[in-house]
């Protein structure tokens, strides 16, 4: 990551019919940056993806790439590759035959060609299967020929639309791993497409969390977990523990909220009388009530226990509008049962608070 603003995105805008998908993106990324899109279905992502693409124009703003500005070229002279979530292969073609599709379009010499697609296959893995016609291929196979073939032109940036989705759990977990060390090895620029907030976490130099058309947060992956800028960043992009209260008091830089289930403290600079969100990841969380000032938390009834191996999920009884999750070794859960009444306690500094939304 060298070179700040290797892809310069600026106040770019999309409508369909009356509808705004995109209401002005803004979004620099360095030479060699793995940065993923992330946002339910309708957010603008795919949208984005396909205006950096050329298969779509956007109403206003503008795209440069490596100080060329994208509005006026066609696809196939940004030197763009995409790897898109069906893959998109050539059935008709071998494997060999789908790697060298674009240097063919680039008319490179045959010889060109062949030490090229030689080395792609190398690269993936899939050397004995360059004479294989793609539809004989498991998923995985198809998805490193996708790859291959969007990476053997060298380009200057990579699109990837959700290009792991159809893989089974246990793949696409081997996949995330081959794909990130192989880009990074590559050096690419890489923009990521998805709406698995695991995913995005585990691949991505950054994260930019997108919601009705705009950028709800951007920042690295420790950093959106840890400190969600809205309650959306925060419900979106993993789990947490929810309710509601009202600032009682506050000072020295941290507010007292009463909730429900107990008083709870968080640091924040906030007027007495505000109606608030009190938040904390349920990993956060530890079974007990607080050990001294620089712990707080709230004393409820348990709804469920979820028992997964190594780890166990507990779930309080709240209000509608409110959720309560604790994550905890499956050792340190105890006896703790549905129906019994628990204390749970975290860090002060781990308490988020946010303002309530309008009633």
């Amino acid at each position: 990551m060298t070179q700040a603003g290797h892809l310069q995105i600026e106040g770019v805008a999309r409508r369909f019919r009356q509808v705004s998908v995109l209401d002005g993106i803004t979004l620099a990324v360095a030479r060699g940056e793995f940065v993923s899109l992330l946002g339910p279905s309708g957010c603008g992502k795919t949208t984005l993806l396909r205006i950096l693409a050329g298969l779509l124009a956007p109403d206003s703003g503008s795209v440069r790439l490596g100080g060329r500005d994208l509005g006026a070229l066609p696809p196939h002279r940004r030197n763009v590759g995409v790897v898109f979530q069906s893959y998109a292969l050539f059935p008709h073609l071998t494997v060999a035959g789908n790697i060298a599709f674009g240097l063919r379009a680039r008319r490179q010499t045959r010889a060109q060609i062949d030490s090229r697609v030689a080395e792609m296959l190398a690269m993936v893995q899939l050397g004995p299967l360059a004479d294989r016609p793609v539809a004989q291929l498991s998923g995985g196979q198809q998805q490193r020929v996708a790859i291959a073939r969007a990476l053997a032109v060298s380009p200057d940036l990579v699109l990837l639309d959700e290009p792991l989705s159809a893989l089974d759990r246990k793949l696409r977990e081997t996949m995330q791993v081959e794909l990130r060390t192989l880009l990074r090895r590559l050096g690419m620029t890489a923009i990521f497409v998805t709406h698995d907030q695991e995913e995005a976490l585990a691949l991505s130099d950054r994260v930019a969390v997108m919601h009705a058309g705009r950028i709800a947060q951007l920042g690295t992956p420790q950093a959106v977990y840890d400190r969600p800028a809205t309650p959306f960043v925060l419900d979106f992009v993993g789990q947490a523990t929810v309710l509601c209260g009202r600032i009682a008091a506050a000072a020295g830089g941290t507010v007292r909220v009463d909730t429900a289930y107990g008083p709870v403290h968080a640091p924040a600079a906030l007027p007495q009388g505000e109606a608030v969100l009190v938040a904390v990841r349920p990993e956060r969380i530890t079974l007990g009530a607080p050990a001294g000032a620089e712990w707080t938390g709230v004393t409820l009834p348990l709804a469920t226990r979820t028992y997964l191996g190594s780890r166990c999920l507990l779930h309080g009884a709240v209000a509608a509008t409110e959720r309560a999750t604790v994550e905890l070794p499956a050792a340190a859960a105890g006896d703790a049962a549905p129906g019994s009444t628990v204390a749970l306690s975290w860090r002060v500094a781990d308490t988020l608070l946010y303002p309530a939304p309008p009633a």
